[in-house]
């Protein structure tokens, strides 16, 4: 359901901050985002209850969970694909202005967005049903890699261009869950630092992805060749899933 939340806020904020934008400037957004902002402290300060919570695990206990080498393991396909998905988000506009000339990203974002919530609400009944998240992570991984691969011919075939967007937007938000469940099996007494650990990865490899962007772009690669190289980065951390999960049958 977190999950959930933050794919459906990502949605509707990216695009209410782009039709602010449009008739008051980025200055009316960032306005927009501290009046939301200090509307939620309020609303949390007057009716959130007061639960108890223990401390968050700080910086060194999450690293201590990289000693294991499978935390390591799962943790680095978290990175890797999080470098992938999110990274190529980044450049969803100079994506399809360069492939197609696009100038309106909106109804791509909308697709995007919507995939976000289907995928992480309905990731964990899949887990729940199936069990092996491990394997569930592999198909999400090729599924994100056959979005990214088909961006640039999806576009052209009109039936099908917001399907790319919507199947990278499900599988990239769903990727979190499996990963989280496998983590904590390994980790089962120390489950807040190893998730913690999981969703550090994730946005590092945001910020990571989107630094890397710049820089292939800088070195000679266009926009419309991101999309592939970000769907050879997924088949990289599906090549390293697929390791993960040989050695566990082995083990």
């Amino acid at each position: 359901m977190t999950l959930g939340g933050m794919s459906m806020g990502t949605v509707v904020g990216v695009l209410l901050g782009l039709i602010v934008a449009a008739h008051a400037g980025w200055d009316g957004t960032l306005w927009l985002i501290t009046i939301l902002g200090l509307i939620a402290m309020i609303g949390i300060v007057i009716w959130f209850p007061n639960i108890p919570a223990s401390p968050p695990p700080s910086l060194r206990q999450r690293l201590a969970m990289l000693a294991n080498g499978r935390v390591t393991a799962t943790v680095g396909i978290t990175f890797v694909t999080g470098i992938a998905s999110l990274g190529l988000y980044t450049y969803i506009a100079p994506i399809l202005q360069n492939l197609d000339g696009i100038h309106s990203v909106t109804p791509y974002l909308w697709a995007w967005g919507i995939g976000g919530v289907v995928g992480s609400l309905f990731i964990g009944t899949l887990i729940d049903r199936i069990g092996r998240p491990g394997w569930i992570t592999g198909g999400i991984l090729i599924l994100l890699a056959l979005a990214m691969f088909s961006l640039p011919l999806g576009l052209r075939v009109p039936i099908l261009m917001f399907l790319p967007f919507f199947i990278w937007g499900a599988m990239g938000w769903a990727s979190l869950a499996p990963q989280q469940h496998v983590l904590l099996e390994l980790q089962p007494k120390h489950g807040p630092a190893v998730v913690a650990l999981n969703s550090s990865a994730n946005y590092l490899g945001s910020s990571v992805g989107s630094a890397l962007g710049g820089v292939v772009m800088v070195a000679g690669l266009t926009p419309s060749q991101l999309p592939f190289a970000a769907g050879c980065l997924v088949l990289v951390a599906l090549l390293g899933q697929l390791v993960i999960l040989s050695t566990k049958r082995k083990g």
